[in-house]
């Protein structure tokens, strides 16, 4: 498997992507997780694609997104609270995630480390705050 998911208590998730990210793996992480029961009362999800050798996405192709997150997309209607954070540095993934941030109707932010990420999450802002447009 490309990615390990755990689900933190009370209201997290948080996927790690070690291996190349695809449209069927990023499909097969968010069936995983809003197929779970506990995705009702989700208030936030992490990836982190900072171990992720790259992603097999092409540029800008923004209909392979939306297949990959189709289900997410119907998600959102059951769980309209979920605030979205990517970690990740890498230009090539920053492409990726400033075309999925135009797809996206959650909150969602992208941050280079998890650290900075969980401290925005602590203090409550993120969901005020658009994230910065990537800077590949």
């Amino acid at each position: 498997m490309s990615y390990q998911a755990t689900w933190e208590e009370p209201y997290g998730f948080y996927a790690r992507f070690t291996g190349w990210v695809t449209p069927e793996s990023a499909a097969r992480l968010v069936r995983e997780m809003t197929a779970d029961v506990r995705y009702d009362d989700l208030r936030y999800a992490i990836v982190d694609l900072t171990a992720a050798p790259g992603h097999t996405f092409r540029r800008g192709d923004r209909a392979r997104i939306g297949e990959a997150m189709a289900e997410l997309i119907g998600a959102h209607f059951s769980n309209s609270r979920v605030i979205e954070v990517a970690i990740a540095t890498d230009p090539r993934m920053l492409s990726f995630l400033g075309t999925y941030a135009e797809l996206t109707a959650r909150p969602f932010r992208i941050f280079a480390t998890l650290d900075e990420a969980r401290e925005c999450l602590a203090t409550g802002t993120l969901a005020l705050a658009p994230s910065p447009p990537p800077q590949p």
